[in-house]
């Protein structure tokens, strides 16, 4: 088997991922990206240039309403206790 370079999600998997990791069971939840802007001066081939340089500050999740095409209802996340006793009622 190759050895893996990188493995990449999407915003849904991420988002599905963190919720999980927290143990939320409830609401609808998206990603959060915190940035920050900040400029400066780079060297490019011997000249110097003003930059612009975003950084990413932080990721995590936040509350968002439903009817946001990011949100994942953590009350459907497999792995949640209320999802995982859902799917064993539909079972029995």
């Amino acid at each position: 088997m190759p050895e893996v370079e990188q493995v990449l999600y999407t915003n849904r998997e991420l988002t599905e991922l963190m919720v999980k990791d927290r143990g939320i069971t409830s609401g609808h939840w998206a990603i959060l990206v915190k940035f920050r802007f900040s400029g400066g001066n780079i060297d490019v081939e011997g000249a110097t240039h003003p930059a612009a340089i975003t950084l990413i500050d932080g990721i995590g999740l936040q509350r968002a309403e439903p009817s946001f095409p990011l949100a994942v209802d953590a009350s459907k996340v497999s792995g949640s206790k209320r999802a995982r006793a859902r799917a064993s009622q539909k079972s029995t």
